[in-house]
């Protein structure tokens, strides 16, 4: 199979110029709207369960250093 069937079956646009978001439309720019808040919501928990793992690490040092 070559590379241009390829990307016409998964839909994939190689050209730059076409390869754009359509906001012609209130449902295209809603759901562009709802993908850039399920990205920043994941930035938010990875580093909520950074903060959340290096506050464990302290307390289990801490508890080993009682001991």
């Amino acid at each position: 199979m070559k590379e241009n069937e390829l990307n016409t079956i998964m839909g994939v646009v190689s050209d730059p110029v076409k390869n754009v978001y359509d906001i012609t439309s209130r449902k295209n720019l809603q759901e562009i709207q709802r993908i850039i808040r399920i990205f920043k919501i994941n930035e938010e928990q990875n580093i909520k369960n950074k903060n959340f793992a290096i506050k464990n690490l302290a307390t289990f040092k801490l508890v080993l250093s009682n001991n």
